[in-house]
């Protein structure tokens, strides 16, 4: 094994075993909702696959195999509404470091009632009912700095510097984080990734004086990819691990998807845990890319959320 190699699988399997026991439970989860309406429709499975300006998000290092300057939106109204899901990325190819990128995500939630009763003095009853006091809004932004970096023709490092501001209400917290991603291209068609994430325990502070502190998760993947019936095809395998990635029998998650690409046009599926999700993508011009991913839900309403990437 290269001694490059070497030493970016022992600083990610180091950050992977960290003690996690001194996090909060879910204080970083809204950070597990995803990027890019692509990545999504592959049941987020995209880790080993992303070389786009989501990368950012997904894996820092799929930065060093940009292609070109690209400006990324997205947005989604998760649920029926319920959640408002954003976010916009501008990366560009680069010498010393071979990608970089500028992401911002902004998760929302608009006109959540604050209640009191109409006597605090008296406990809840029938003639003591609780009233809308005001309507409040909460929301989350993390914005990534990130880079990527070529260390051999078929390794890739990265890491994304995480800035955390949430706000719920009249209160709100800041916090910072470092995420860690390393991109092997194991043989033609074949590529192996892992992102790190929160590898510091991100602490998130109240300014009600309480700190918050964001568990390290670690986001593997494979991707291979072949050429099939005119086409080329991906298939994806991921599994998250660490935070509070497991469910009640302590399994972990595991992310499947496929996309198929002929001729400027996408189709996609995914499967995250038992939750389906569909997408397809257009490539109307060569400066454009639009997806549209299908997103189910076990409890909640389906969701549609859409991307465009301006390539210039």
């Amino acid at each position: 094994m290269p001694r490059n190699l070497l030493f970016a699988t022992a600083c990610l399997l180091l950050a992977l075993f960290r003690p996690l026991s001194a996090a909060s439970g879910f204080a970083g989860e809204f950070l597990a909702l995803g990027a890019g309406a692509r990545g999504l429709a592959l049941g987020s499975a995209y880790v080993a696959m992303a070389n786009d300006a989501t990368a950012a998000y997904w894996n820092p290092a799929g930065l060093a195999a940009l292609a070109d300057r690209q400006l990324h939106l997205m947005h989604a109204e998760r649920f029926s509404g319920l959640v408002d899901h954003d976010y916009v990325a501008l990366a560009r190819p680069g010498h010393r470091l071979h990608g970089l990128a500028l992401g911002l995500m902004r998760i929302g939630v608009d006109d959540i009632p604050f209640t009191r009763l109409q006597d605090p003095g008296r406990p809840l009853g029938p003639d003591n009912r609780p009233l809308i006091a005001s309507t409040e809004t909460s929301a989350d932004y993390a914005l990534y700095l990130s880079g990527g970096h070529r260390i051999r023709p078929r390794l890739a490092i990265g890491a994304s510097l995480k800035m955390i501001y949430r706000s719920v209400g009249s209160f709100s917290a800041y916090g910072f984080g470092l995420d860690l991603g390393l991109r092997y291209k194991l043989t033609s068609g074949i590529l192996l990734a892992a992102n790190v994430r929160d590898i510091t325990t991100t602490p998130v502070v109240w300014d009600t004086d309480t700190t918050d502190r964001i568990q390290p998760s670690a986001l593997v993947g494979i991707a291979y990819t072949t050429t099939l019936a005119g086409g080329t095809t991906t298939a994806l395998i991921a599994s998250r691990t660490g935070g509070e990635a497991t469910d009640a029998d302590a399994t972990r998650r595991l992310n499947a998807g496929i996309e198929y690409w002929n001729r400027g046009l996408a189709l996609r599926a995914g499967l995250e845990e038992t939750r389906q999700a569909f997408g397809i993508g257009l490539r109307p011009h060569r400066r454009i890319s639009l997806d549209l991913a299908y997103l189910q839900h076990d409890e909640l309403e389906t969701t549609y959320q859409l991307s465009a990437t301006f390539h210039f």
